[in-house]
């Protein structure tokens, strides 16, 4: 039951945010090209123009295999504004899977590369792991909701999600897997963000992007000097903001997610399958068979002739 909660609430996240103008027309060409029903929809582009643009030379993405991509460890705090970890994540390149230690949790909750997550049911005893959507759906909404919440270019998120697309994979890991998608490229000579040179932890030559819209303000984006991103500062009053119980006014909400860049050994456990629609249903309407569930049962087919 824990389990499910917790994936419900995720699902419910994922498609509470609304995407900008420009990331919903190319979520949109994307949903037409899978075969998927799209209405027409009228927004207010009042502001967006200035990102109808990519403001770097882009290089189409290829790839051969998930691995070509998720290419290192990684380690990921999360970090809150009073200098506290509140979780830490470790993403291990081999098996292409992350655990996460929370620090109100006494066993840590994975997720592997197929899109499902592990949870330790504390009442049973044992692990139960189930899939919130499938990894294309679920890097499909990703790509609507991280770009917006964080205010990062939505471009380089798009392409990342429709090479993996390309090859079978996707994008599951959250925030963690901003460490393979930007790079400084992304920010240079783009208009929402002023580099600043800076020493840090693990360069004395880090470039740092500090944020230009008044709504986030404080935030940054920070490159060591291999290019690799090594922070993620956020302080906004809009894509996370909590509202004063006394005001209508919302205050600001800080955090910083700080990456780097170690050798990770995550085992996934065994787990006992759940699924996310309960009763017979659920073996009927299978979320890991996605949307176009006819080219799973051809597959099974051939297995089953083979």
């Amino acid at each position: 039951m824990k389990l499910k909660l917790m994936l419900t609430g995720f699902l419910v996240l994922l498609f509470g945010t609304t995407a900008k103008a420009q990331l919903l027309e190319k979520l949109k060409k994307r949903a037409k090209e899978k075969g998927l029903e799209t209405k027409e929809v009228s927004y207010d582009t009042t502001g967006n123009t200035k990102n109808r643009t990519t403001s770097y030379e882009r290089e189409e993405l290829v790839l051969n295999s998930a691995k070509d991509f998720f290419n290192k460890d990684v380690v990921l705090k999360l970090i809150d504004d009073k200098n506290m970890i509140i979780q830490t994540m470790y993403f291990d390149k081999e098996v292409i899977a992350m655990r996460t230690e929370q620090n109100d949790k006494s066993k840590p909750i994975y997720h592997d590369n197929k899109g499902k997550f592990y949870v330790f049911n504390e009442d049973e005893d044992y692990y139960e792991k189930a899939s919130l959507l499938p990894p294309s759906l679920s890097g499909f909404m990703l790509a609507g909701m991280v770009p917006q919440a964080y205010n990062l270019p939505s471009e380089p998120y798009l392409e990342a999600f429709q090479a993996l697309e390309d090859i079978d994979s996707s994008l599951n890991f959250m925030i963690l897997e901003l460490a393979f998608i930007y790079k400084p490229i992304h920010f240079k000579n783009n208009e929402n963000y002023t580099p600043v040179r800076v020493k840090c932890n693990v360069s004395s030559d880090c470039t740092r992007f500090n944020y230009n819209n008044p709504e986030y303000p404080e935030s940054y984006i920070q490159f060591d000097d291999k290019g690799r991103l090594v922070i993620l500062k956020i302080k906004t009053t809009t894509a996370f903001g909590n509202k004063s119980h006394n005001s209508n006014m919302q205050e600001p909400t800080s955090g910083k997610y700080v990456y780097s860049y170690q050798e990770c050994s995550v085992k996934l456990p065994d787990a006992i399958e759940q699924s996310m629609i309960p009763g017979p249903l659920g073996k009927i309407l299978n979320l890991e068979k996605g949307l176009e569930p006819w080219k799973h049962n051809k597959k099974d087919k051939k297995k089953q002739k083979n």
